[in-house]
Order: C-alpha cells, then structure tokens, then sequence
C-alpha cells in the first residue's frame, strides 16, 4: 500500500476552509465508514471504481466540487442531463454510501464530500495510492445541462484546449497533465473515439498518430453505425491504478484525441515519457495526490453556504 501526503498549501476563500479530518468531532470514523462501505460494493462491482472516479471529476468541473451532478430534473434539464454525462456512472453507490453515514451522522456529512473519499478509495481499491481528502464541503442546489456542456473538457481537446478549460478552474497545467491519467481506469464509448478511425479530418481517414495495430483491433470493435460498445481507455492495465496509461500513451495507443494531444507538447510529452517508467511510479502517485486535492478545491461551498442534504439525488424541479 502506498500512502501518500498530499502537500499542504497556502489557500484563500471558501476553499480555506476545507481541512484534513474535518468530521473528527463531528462524525469520528466517517471515511472508514464510507471505505467498508465501498469496499462492499466493489466487490460486486468491480467497474464502480472507474465510475466514482469520473463521478467526482464531472461534479468538480461544473459549479465546482458541490455533488450538483447527483442532482435530478423533471424536465432533464440538470447537469446529468447533458450528453457529456449520460454514461457517467456510480450514482446509486454514492447514494448507498450516503444512507449508510446518514444513519450514525444524520444532516452532518455531505455529498460531495463522500463523493471525493469515494474517488479517492476507488483509486486506492484500484492499487493506487491513499492520499489525504480535505473535507468540509457543502452541496449545492442548482444543476443545470448547458453548464455542464460548457465546462466538461472535450475528449478530442488539443493541449491548449484543455489547458483553457483547466485554468478557468484554476488548476496548472501540470494538474491537467497528471489529471488525465485518471483515464488508467475505465472504458470509453466507440462513439467517443470513432471519428480517429473513420473520420479524422473529415475525408473518411484514419488519425495517422493511432497505432496501425492498435487502430486495427479497435476498428473491430467499432464499426461504423455500431458505436455503443466500449473499450478501456488504459489496453494495458485496464482496472489498475498505475502509469499503463502513460504507457499507452507514449506506445501511440490512446483511446481519446485528448489524450493523444499529450504528445504533441513537448512538456506534456516529457511528463508522459519520464512516467512510462515504473521506477517513477511513486511520483506519479504523489503528483497524482497533490492535483485531486488540487480539484478537489474548485469551487466549493464551505460554511453556511449550500446545504446538507439528506439524500443527494433530489430533485431542483
């Protein structure tokens, strides 16, 4: 097991008022509670890892770590609503979760915050490292579909593009670069990735960057008009949490345009190559630690803003 410190920094605003151990008093035990009770689900569901982790992802980009993506609407117009959002998964496991500490500690632990300990124990159940999660967030009330269609970085962004998108979030560019690793774990749509095969420029060709290999054995799985099926986004280590998607990367082998853009920086690049080697496996982890506490802090509500929820899939309209 590797345990990792995430290194403290100097912060300001609402996100100030996040700490490590914030239950303590309040609700002593709690993050133990919530691992026992992912643990329990994982092991009937092994794949839920993947989907906590991107769970806390999408929550994070849009309105900020504030568990506003487990929101509902009538009218599908919240943000799991939004196209982006429709195969995210694990919304009954968080809601478990939440029932579970709800009966030791009713109207005092929040959603978001069970949804960043469940990041963080999906990538520890995963053979990643445990790191430290601050605490003290509060859960937002407003969810709406055309922000999460405005903020979700695109799964075909060049380096730049998502460098933006990370930076109005205020994470670095070196955040955005470790971030996408997460991407070691789960699968992604053939609808995600088929423009690569079949379309890249719009004259029906292949991306010439894809593997000739590789784009071989994914095209046999994603034929044209026949894109619901997945294929991991990590081919070498799919459901562990380690540098095989650096790996993938570097080998020309990545499932997303995003994630082959890291190639085309030479920074990016540098980081994807020096990481491909195992010796290095322990930075990785430790700067993989520091930049989901990073996220972690985007936007959230602290204090007496936002809520405690009961149950966090209500619904807003």
């Amino acid at each position: 097991m590797v345990v990792v410190v995430a290194a403290m920094m100097v912060v300001v605003g609402a996100e100030a008022q996040l700490q490590y151990g914030f239950y303590n008093a309040s609700c002593p035990g709690v993050e133990e509670m919530v691992r026992a009770e992912l643990k329990s689900i994982f092991a009937n569901d092994t794949t839920l890892r993947a989907g906590l982790l991107r769970l806390h992802f999408h929550d994070c980009f849009v309105r900020g770590c504030d568990a506003s993506l487990m929101l509902n609407s009538h009218n599908s117009t919240a943000e799991k609503d939004a196209d982006p959002n429709l195969t995210v998964r694990g919304y009954e496991a968080i809601e478990a979760v939440k029932a579970k500490v709800e009966a030791a500690c009713p109207l005092l632990v929040s959603c978001a915050d069970i949804m960043a300990m469940a990041a963080r124990d999906a990538v520890y159940f995963s053979d990643g490292p445990l790191y430290q999660v601050e605490t003290g967030r509060r859960d937002g009330n407003v969810s709406k579909l055309a922000e999460a269609l405005r903020d979700l970085p695109p799964s075909d962004g060049n380096v730049t593009v998502l460098t933006h998108y990370f930076g109005v979030k205020n994470l670095t560019f070196k955040d955005m670069v470790v971030l996408s690793a997460a991407h070691t774990l789960g699968v992604a749509h053939c609808s995600s990735f088929s423009k690569r095969l079949y379309n890249f420029t719009g004259a029906g060709d292949q991306d010439p960057s894809l593997d000739p290999a590789y784009a071989k054995q994914l095209a046999a799985v994603c034929k044209p008009g026949k894109l619901a099926s997945v294929e991991p986004m990590d081919p070498l280590t799919p459901v562990k949490f380690d540098n095989g998607y650096y790996k993938s990367v570097a080998a020309h082998q990545a499932l997303l345009g995003s994630d082959a853009a890291l190639l085309d920086d030479s920074l990016a690049g540098a980081y994807v190559r020096l990481m491909t080697n195992d010796t290095n496996l322990n930075t990785f982890f430790a700067d993989f630690a520091v930049s989901m506490v990073n996220m972690g802090r985007v936007g959230v509500l602290t204090g007496t803003d936002g809520q405690i929820r009961a149950t966090c899939g209500i619904y807003v309209d």
